[in-house]
């Protein structure tokens, strides 16, 4: 059973008790942002819900399309916020034309949740405090905690996604764009989505292009999943306003664990300043469980003397049925490479 409010909440949770477990199961509270709704900013909804503390309940935050300036929210309950159902496909713009109160995301998680149909934009912090304001800064803690992004858009942020660190933590981007993320400045290096220590990241159907000096996906995940997406490093894609950008690699997985990478199109550009696409373990391994397979993805470079896949730790790189196209080292070290 779902309850949609247009009473104030502390009348709504006065008429009803919920015995549920969780989302799954929960009879769900909605809330409505916008014209006509029962709130008028993001996060006065979102604190209203916080102030919930029956674990039973759980918050479905509907956000009229439109755009909400400087509407920052804490997310201290696990709750999902997405563009109203009945509108979908019609823009929901959280736009920061501020510093970050916070100094940290548009939106602030400390508990599990779940974003679908939104785009963040002009999300920046002062240089002196990191650089790195992000769209959606993920300070998710405890057991079975999640953060899922659907349908979504990051764009012209100095960060998209910037995660905490939670090995139980279980993330999930799909469907989503990138745009033109990043800093300027050379000495803060920021990328387009960034997950710290993190139970699995897994990236899917999804765009990254535009992004200045830092690394597209970024991921120290035990495991980490990036299929079917189009990564642009240093390669404009002026088709949905991207520039050609600086990003340094188009997946970054420092620290090894277990990494898949399947069915993408992964295309470099001149204005990238590595000559490296993907890059594993350069930083020693964390994990474990250590393991690479590379299947269904087209890699293209256009500028002389690229390598497909960076491989310090010689894990062993399993290739499956990919193309190389301007590719003058597939792997690097080439005696790394296990050939299907």
């Amino acid at each position: 059973m779902s309850i949609t409010s247009t009473a104030p909440l502390g009348a709504l949770i006065g008429l009803a008790t919920f015995a549920v477990a969780g989302p799954t199961e929960a009879d769900t509270i909605t809330l409505n942002v916008g014209a006509g709704g029962q709130y008028l900013k993001i996060g006065d909804a979102v604190a209203a819900a916080n102030r919930d503390m029956d674990p039973s309940h759980y918050y479905d935050v509907w956000l009229a399309p439109g755009t909400y300036t400087n509407d920052f929210a804490e997310i201290d309950r696990p709750m999902t916020i997405e563009v109203d159902p009945q509108q979908r496909g019609k823009p929901v713009v959280l736009k920061a034309t501020v510093p970050l109160p916070n100094q940290k995301g548009i939106l602030l998680a400390l508990a599990s949740l779940t974003i679908d149909g939104l785009t963040f934009t002009g999300a920046a912090i002062d240089n002196s405090l990191g650089g790195n304001g992000a769209g959606i800064r993920d300070q998710i803690a405890g057991n079975s905690a999640s953060l899922i992004v659907r349908n979504s858009v990051f764009d012209s942020n100095q960060e998209g996604i910037l995660t905490g660190d939670n090995q139980d933590e279980t993330i999930t981007v799909t469907n989503s764009k990138f745009i033109n993320n990043g800093n300027p400045d050379i000495h803060y290096f920021q990328h387009a989505l960034y997950v710290n220590y993190a139970g699995s990241l897994t990236v899917t159907d999804s765009v990254f292009c535009g992004q200045l000096i830092g690394h597209n996906v970024k991921s120290r995940a035990k495991v980490t999943t990036v299929a079917n997406n189009q990564i642009h490093d240093g390669q404009d894609l002026s088709a949905i306003g991207c520039r050609a950008g600086s990003s340094s690699l188009a997946v970054d997985i420092p620290e090894g664990g277990v990494a898949t990478i399947s069915g993408n199109q992964l295309v470099q550009g001149p204005a990238s300043p590595n000559y490296k696409i993907v890059d594993y373990g350069e930083e020693g391994l964390a994990y474990g469980t250590n393991s690479v397979l590379v299947s269904n993805n087209d890699f293209r470079n256009s500028a002389p003397g690229a390598t497909g896949i960076y491989d310090p730790t010689c894990v062993t790189i399993k290739l499956v049925n990919n193309s190389f196209e301007g590719i003058r080292t597939v792997v690097d070290p080439p005696g790394c490479a296990e050939f299907e």
